[in-house]
């Protein structure tokens, strides 16, 4: 097996274990082919992660058919919440027959205390919502006001959110959805939802793994240099991580050079950027630099978002053989980078 093979096996098994616990209901529209989805749900469930489908009855036929397959699936009538649950417990996949599929799925998520409810619908109908993967309850009380041509969907969503369900994701139906939004740090949807929890804290060797898949997208275009989720454990003291309900989204790290600090590793969930969590990190990081006696601060990238960004921060260009000696040991001047700089005087 390959590196990259074993990385991705690492990966499936780091969001089983994040999804131990919990039960997400997926409802399927009409217009989407369950068939396409048998495949992600026998992933799903090969990995533990117990979910109920909810689709029209046509779908019973289908998933009969694919317990004769393999997949552990179990059709059971919505009124049967204890059934249902039953067969979670067995590591079966309900499949619930309904007419209205959201309505059904919207009870069975409350009834259940779902984390998640997943709507799968055609994928025509979310390609407009892809701009942004994350949306509070507020905005989206503003996209069912007006003559919106889908305020009625909106509005649908929020009385889904209302009845207490923790999360609602709008799902293109197309194979690999499911698989995408569940075991990926992209996912596949938009998700509607308010935050319970907000927080920064400083890592642990805990989030190690957390902190690697963060980085991994900005390691591939290089605008995060190669590191290990080994070496990652090692300086997990000098990361700061910015959790919602206790899950990293955003992180960054400061790292000492003498009396002067490097703010470094930026990297935020696709889905939760623009919300300006990284400016709270890069904030916390200056104060943190402040407190523990620095004299300097800087930072570098190749990306000129990022430039734009340390400016916004108070940090102004400097020439990058200007940093410290231990640093340029060690520093590749090669790379197309800029370097920014920050003077914090005595801590106070």
């Amino acid at each position: 097996m390959s590196a990259p093979d074993l990385q991705r096996a690492l990966e499936f098994a780091h969001y089983a274990r994040r999804h131990r616990g919990t039960t997400f209901v997926a409802a399927v529209a009409e217009g989407v082919s369950v068939a396409e989805l048998l495949l992600d749900l026998k992933l799903l469930a090969a990995y533990g992660l117990p979910g109920v489908v909810v689709a029209l009855p046509t779908a019973t036929d289908l998933a009969r058919q694919a317990r004769q397959e393999g997949l552990p699936v179990a059709v059971v009538e919505a009124h049967r919440v204890d059934a249902l649950r039953a067969a979670l417990a067995m590591g079966e996949v309900p499949v619930v027959p309904a007419d209205d599929p959201q309505a059904v799925a919207g009870a069975l998520a409350v009834a259940l205390q779902a984390r998640r409810l997943l709507l799968i619908q055609p994928e025509d109908r979310v390609a407009d919502r892809a701009a942004r993967g994350h949306l509070t309850r507020s905005e989206a009380v503003d996209r069912g006001a007006g003559g919106r041509p889908d305020a009625l969907e909106w509005r649908a969503v929020v009385e889904l959110l209302d009845r207490g369900i923790p999360g609602v994701v709008l799902l293109p139906g197309r194979p690999g959805c499911l698989f995408e939004e569940l075991f990926t740090h992209d996912g596949a949807g938009v998700l509607v939802g308010d935050p319970a929890v907000e927080a920064v804290r400083t890592a642990t060797l805990a989030d190690a793994a957390d902190i690697h898949l963060l980085l991994k997208a900005e390691m591939a275009v290089g605008v995060v240099r190669p590191v290990s989720e080994r070496q990652i454990a090692a300086t997990a003291q000098q990361h700061l991580v910015y959790t919602i309900d206790g899950f990293v989204v955003c992180t960054a790290r400061l790292a000492p050079w003498g009396a002067w600090a490097e703010m470094s590793r930026f990297a935020t969930l696709p889905r939760y950027r623009g919300r300006g969590r990284a400016r709270v990190l890069g904030e916390a990081l200056i104060a943190l630099a402040q407190r523990t006696g620095c004299s300097d601060l800087f930072a570098l990238s190749i990306d000129d978002r990022m430039w734009r960004f340390f400016e916004s921060l108070g940090l102004a260009p400097i020439e990058r053989e200007r940093l410290p000696a231990a640093w340029q040991a060690g520093y590749d001047f090669n790379r197309p980078s800029r370097a920014f700089h920050l003077a914090l005087g005595p801590a106070g």
